[in-house]
């Protein structure tokens, strides 16, 4: 009997070995938090969508983790924390959006790496997205069950009252008046075109006549009001030197102006010293004279090449 119970009891130890084995492989394989190396990875929601602790991460398409916690601080988005189990590189533009898992149940949380901006592996929380779902657009379908009935007898009023305003009254009439006196407008523009067609085909030919005869004009022409243009940037080039030079007078008068002030200048002493201004004009008087005299008598010129010390008898 004891051998028989040691047996049973060894049998018991190797399932119970077994299954631990067998239920810590299954939840390696699933990627449980104790199995490997695990990121953690926040995302903000404004609502947590039906999400709860334990739905499926997926990246791509593949499933890469789980969520482990939801936190909603009182006056702030919803704050899904997520177990991934490899390193993500996320760009500057990577979000989070819940979907359905299935097609009546279930959530999933789906996560876009990006691909703008540069790759920050450090980057442990990212901008969720809830865009809705069946659950969403039927609760809003039920929100709307109780106006649906008056919509639709207002757009039958509305309807019937279009028919009234179209079947009724001159209005059918006039627009039928209106679409037949355009038809004619038409029929009457394209009688005059016919009739009017070899006349407006000759004032055609007669403008294209007229535009190349302006262009041979033009091209003739072309030489002239070029040395036109070139005398003209010649004659202006000319008056600015001018005007420079005149510029250059002006500063030099200015200049003997101001030096004027200053009673020892010879421009002061010829406009304000009498006894000065009387010797310069009897210096201009008598130089008169002596051209005068040589004009009238010539020039009686004595040399002596060869100096002397015995004074001439």
């Amino acid at each position: 009997m004891r051998d028989d119970a040691n047996v049973d009891l060894k049998v018991g130890l190797t399932v119970l070995i077994g299954l631990a084995l067998l239920l810590m492989g299954i939840i390696w394989a699933k990627g449980n938090p104790f199995a490997g190396v695990h990121n953690t990875l926040h995302a903000t929601f404004p609502t947590a969508g039906g999400i709860g602790a334990g739905d499926p991460v997926f990246i791509r398409g593949i499933e890469h983790g789980k969520v482990t916690a939801i936190n909603s601080p009182p006056g702030k988005d919803v704050d899904i924390v997520m177990d991934i189990d490899q390193q993500l590189l996320l760009h500057d533009d990577a979000h989070a959006e819940i979907m359905m898992l299935e097609l009546m149940s279930g959530k999933k949380v789906e996560i876009d790496e990006g691909k703008s901006g540069p790759v920050n592996p450090k980057k442990d929380t990212v901008e969720g997205h809830y865009y809705g779902d069946i659950s969403t657009l039927v609760a809003i379908l039920n929100s709307l069950s109780g106006s649906l009935p008056t919509i639709v007898r207002n757009m039958d009023t509305v309807l019937g009252n279009l028919t009234d305003f179209f079947g009724h009254g001159k209005f059918k009439e006039k627009a039928y008046g209106a679409i037949d006196d355009a038809d004619q407008t038409l029929k009457d523009l394209r009688a005059v075109l016919s009739e009017n067609r070899e006349s407006l085909k000759n004032t055609i030919s007669q403008a294209d006549v007229l535009t190349r005869e302006l262009n041979s004009t033009i091209i003739t022409m072309r030489p002239g009001a070029q040395a036109l243009l070139d005398s003209m940037r010649t004659f202006i080039r000319g008056a600015g030197r001018t005007l420079s030079g005149a510029d250059t007078l002006l500063g030099s008068l200015n200049d003997m102006m101001a030096a004027s002030k200053d009673k020892k200048s010879l421009l002061y002493r010829l406009t304000n010293d009498k006894e000065m201004a009387n010797r310069f004009d009897s210096l201009l008087i008598n130089g008169h004279k002596l051209i005068e005299q040589i004009r009238m008598q010539g020039v009686d010129a004595n040399i002596r090449f060869f100096n002397s010390t015995t004074p001439a008898k």
